[in-house]
C-alpha cells in the first residue's frame, strides 16, 4: 500500500479517537452527580451525612477494583464493547439512583455505578494505542486528559440548569439518560469502524522499519503480548507510589475544597459553588502545560510527575497560610481558590503522565489496558481512604491538618518519582527491545 493508505488509515484512527474522547466526557455527566445532589439529599432527609460520606466511599472503593478488573479484560474484551457497555449501564445506575428512597439501596446502586464507570479508561487506552500511530497516539494523549475538567464542567451546568426546575431526583435521571443514549449511538458509531477496530488489524505505536514489527505498507503490526510478570520493574513500582500520592491530592482533597471554603472563608454555599467552577477550567490548562513541558524539554515522564507534585506542595503550602490567618470573605477565598486550583491542575498533569503517557509505552507489549487499569485502580484506592481520613482530621487537627498531611503526600509524591525515573528509562529500553 501506499502513501494515501496510511493516510487514510489516520484518518479513521483519528475519527475513533474523537469518538473516545467524547466517550470518557460523556461519562463524567454521570460520574459526578453524587458529589452535586448530596446536599439536597442530606437536606431533604434521604441520608444522613455519614450515610452520604459511606455512598461516595462504595463508589471509589468500586471504581478501584473496576479499575484492576477491567484493566485486565480490557485486553480481551473489545474496547468498543466494554467502553459503550459502560455508558449504558453507569446512565441506567443513574437513573435508578433517582428512583431509589433507601440509603441501603442507593449504596448498592452507586457501588455497581462505580464499576461500570471502571469500564472506560483502560480499554480506551487499549484502543488509542492499538488502532492509531504513533504520531496521532502522541498527539490526542494529553486531550483524552482534558476531558475530565470538561465533563465535570458540563455535569455542573447541567445539574445548575435542571435544579431551578427540579430537584436532586431529576438530576440523576436526566445525566443517567444522557449517559444511556450517548452510549447507543456511540455503539453505532464506533460499529461503523468494525474493519478498522479489527482485532486482527495492524497495531500499535511503533513506527520503525520491518524488523520492528512494521509491515511494508507503511501500518505497524500487533505485538506479541508478554507475561505479567515482565511488568515488575522498579520504574513501575515508583510510578504505583507516584499515583497513589496524585490519587490522595487530586481526588481525595476534591470533594473535600467546598466544605473547606465554607467553614473557613464564606458561610454562603452557593457563593462557594460558583468560586469553585474555576477548577475544572484551570484543570484543563494543567493538562496542556505538561504536555507541552513534556515535549518541549524532553523530561521524562516521572520527571515531570516530579515537577508537578512540586508545583502542588508550594501551592497547598500557600494555603496553609491563608488558612492559619485572620482573613475571611471573597478575596481570601479566591486566592485559596486559585492556589488549590495550581495544585489540583499540577496533578492533572501528572495524572496524565501516569495514566496515558506511560501506559502507552506498554502498548509495544499488548499490555496497555492492564498497566492502565492497575495505575487507576491504585489511585481510586488512595482517593477512597483519603477521603474518610479527612473528615477525621480535620475534625480532630482541623484544616491546617489537613493541608499539612496533602503537602507532605505531595513531597513524598516528588520524591517517588524522582528516584524511579532511572529505572523506568530502563524499562522503556526492554519495551522497545520486546
Amino acid at each position: 500500500m501506499d502513501k494515501t493508505t496510511l493516510a487514510e488509515y489516520e484518518k479513521r484512527a483519528r475519527r475513533m479517537v474523537v469518538y473516545c474522547w467524547f466517550s470518557y466526557m460523556i461519562l463524567y455527566i454521570g460520574k459526578k452527580t453524587l458529589k452535586l445532589c448530596l446536599p439536597d439529599m442530606i437536606a431533604t432527609g434521604v441520608c444522613t451525612e455519614a450515610q452520604g460520606g459511606v455512598i461516595s466511599s462504595v463508589f471509589l472503593a468500586s471504581y478501584a477494583a473496576g479499575q484492576f478488573i477491567n484493566g485486565w479484560l480490557g485486553d480481551r474484551i473489545h474496547p468498543r464493547t466494554m467502553m459503550t457497555g459502560g455508558l449504558i449501564l453507569s446512565g441506567a445506575m443513574n437513573v435508578f439512583m433517582g428512583l431509589c428512597h433507601s440509603a441501603g439501596l442507593m449504596t448498592l446502586i452507586w457501588g455497581l455505578c462505580g464499576f461500570f464507570c471502571s469500564m472506560l479508561w483502560a480499554p480506551l487506552i487499549r484502543a488509542v494505542s492499538t488502532w492509531t500511530t504513533e504520531r496521532v497516539a502522541q498527539a490526542c494523549a494529553a486531550s483524552l486528559s482534558a476531558t475530565i475538567p470538561i465533563g465535570t464542567l458540563l455535569c455542573q451546568a447541567i445539574a445548575a440548569a435542571v435544579l431551578r426546575w427540579s430537584d436532586w431526583r431529576m438530576v440523576f435521571i436526566v445525566c443517567g439518560s444522557i449517559l444511556f443514549v450517548s452510549g447507543v449511538v456511540l455503539a453505532i458509531l464506533f460499529a461503523g469502524l468494525k474493519d478498522h477496530m479489527s482485532v486482527q488489524a495492524p497495531a500499535p505505536l511503533p513506527e520503525k522499519k520491518e524488523a520492528d514489527g512494521k509491515a511494508e505498507d507503511g501500518l505497524p503490526r500487533a505485538p506479541k503480548t508478554v507475561p505479567v510478570t515482565f511488568l515488575l520493574c522498579a520504574g513501575l513500582l515508583a510510578a504505583s507510589f507516584g499515583i497513589l500520592f496524585n490519587g490522595m491530592i487530586k481526588d481525595g482533597l476534591d470533594d473535600w475544597i467546598p466544605t473547606m471554603l465554607t467553614q473557613r472563608f464564606i458561610p454562603d454555599a452557593s457563593v462557594v459553588t460558583a468560586v469553585t467552577m474555576i477548577l475544572p477550567l484551570l484543570n484543563i490548562a494543567g493538562v496542556f502545560a505538561a504536555k507541552w513541558a513534556y515535549a518541549r524539554y524532553h523530561l521524562s515522564e516521572l520527571g515531570l510527575c516530579a515537577l508537578m507534585f512540586a508545583v502542588s506542595a508550594v501551592s497547598l503550602g500557600g494555603v496553609l497560610l491563608f488558612v492559619n490567618g485572620t482573613a475571611k470573605g471573597f478575596l481570601p477565598a479566591a486566592a485559596v481558590t486559585l492556589l488549590f486550583a495550581l495544585s489540583s491542575a499540577a496533578m492533572l498533569g501528572a495524572n496524565t503522565m501516569l495514566l496515558t503517557f506511560i501506559p502507552l509505552h506498554f502498548s509495544k507489549v499488548g499490555r496497555a489496558s492492564l498497566v492502565t487499569g492497575g495505575l487507576d485502580c491504585l489511585s481510586y484506592a488512595a482517593a477512597a481512604v483519603t477521603s474518610l481520613i479527612t473528615g477525621r482530621v480535620s475534625g480532630a487537627f482541623g484544616w491546617s491538618g489537613v493541608l499539612v498531611g496533602f503537602s507532605a503526600a505531595a513531597v513524598l509524591g516528588a520524591v517517588v518519582c524522582l528516584a524511579g525515573k532511572g529505572k523506568m528509562a530502563e524499562k522503556y529500553k526492554e519495551l522497545d527491545a520486546a
